[in-house]
């Protein structure tokens, strides 16, 4: 049997991807989610939220019970990362259209990102983030105004700070069509909450983070960050996502560039680190790769792969190091043609 070159890619990244899933840490708090999931599947839901440590969403908490079945030592068992290594290494594969240069780039990408600290140091349900706001976007695109805000709101159930990427529609539609889907989808996120508000113990708006040294706010001369300077936080990083789907809106790329506006932006304005919150970064700038018009250049398609393994490197960097990530990733997704631009069109303001 003769495999052609495009079987011997998808081949060598299925191996690649099976050796990536070996080893893995046991994920942050995934345990902790995992016993609320259970709890919110046997219908307890006072039990979800009766403190003020989970910040997570209700469907992150199922999720988190399914990725937790058959863990040992709070490691997931090796047929869950197997497949969830293989979907993301061959996931990103499809996304590239059959683009040999592409498909190299972008399973190498996930690859090194899966051989890092991720996606299992921390919160591996918020892999699906960017995921779903890229999907709303194409479904919005396509006339699929509810699914498009069942997407968007499914980000947010899986982590409320995923309402940061609703304004990525800004890039396939106008501001009335997406404001008109984005309230939509803050209707079924309230509902998706409203039985564990309903319980009498919820209290996910009382949390306080202490300010990590050498981020924004502590810059600011904050000490503590709450609800309400999250919501300051929002305007910063769902602005900048909104400029950036604007500015791209009708080209390919701000599939990828809007969800990465809003994932770096989150990183450069919160009050706290963590290495998990690079997961969105991570998958934008897979998703970057894959999307790049065909007349790009070898070289520049290299130098958009290598900054995305830089961002990756740049986990304990502080704000300044997230904002040159930002801006070599929106530089290299702007400069694109205007022959790829029409390839999807310009959507008539809504």
């Amino acid at each position: 049997m003769t495999w052609t070159s495009r079987q011997r890619r998808w081949i060598a990244g299925l191996l690649a991807a099976l050796v990536a899933a070996v080893s893995a840490p046991a994920p942050l708090d995934l345990d902790v989610f995992a016993g609320l999931g259970r709890s919110v599947l046997a219908g307890r839901f006072a039990e979800a939220y009766a403190g003020t440590f989970t910040q997570a969403g209700p469907l992150q908490l199922v999720l988190s019970q399914v990725l937790s079945i058959g863990a040992h030592d709070g490691v997931p068992h090796v047929v869950t990362r197997v497949l969830v290594a293989v979907a993301l290494v061959l996931g990103a594969m499809a996304a590239c259209r059959g683009r040999a240069s592409r498909e190299i780039a972008a399973a190498t990408l996930t690859l090194l990102w899966m051989t890092g600290p991720l996606p299992w140091h921390g919160h591996p349900a918020e892999t699906a983030i960017p995921m779903l706001w890229a999907y709303a976007m194409v479904l919005h695109r396509r006339g699929h105004r509810l699914a498009a805000a069942g997407a968007l709101a499914a980000s947010a159930l899986i982590a409320p700070v995923a309402v940061l990427g609703f304004p990525c529609l800004l890039a396939v539609t106008g501001p009335v069509r997406a404001a008109r889907t984005t309230l939509l989808a803050a209707a079924i996120v309230v509902a998706g909450f409203l039985p564990f508000v309903l319980s009498g113990s919820f209290d996910m708006f009382r949390h306080v983070w202490p300010v990590t040294p050498g981020t924004v706010p502590a810059m600011l001369g904050l000490h503590e960050a709450t609800w309400a300077t999250r919501l300051a936080q929002a305007v910063v990083a769902a602005g900048g996502c909104a400029l950036v789907a604007w500015l791209l809106r009708g080209r390919p790329v701000a599939l990828a560039a809007a969800p990465l506006a809003a994932a770096l932006l989150r990183i450069v304005t919160d009050p706290v680190t963590y290495q998990y919150y690079w997961l969105p970064v991570a998958v934008a700038s897979v998703l970057l790769v894959a999307l790049l018009p065909d007349d790009v250049p070898v070289w520049r398609q290299t130098a958009v792969t290598v900054l995305g393994y830089t961002a990756l490197l740049a986990v304990h960097a502080d704000a300044a190091g997230a904002l040159v990530c930002l801006a070599g990733y929106l530089l290299a997704g702007c400069r694109i043609s205007e022959a790829a631009a029409a390839e999807v069109g310009r959507v008539a303001p809504g």
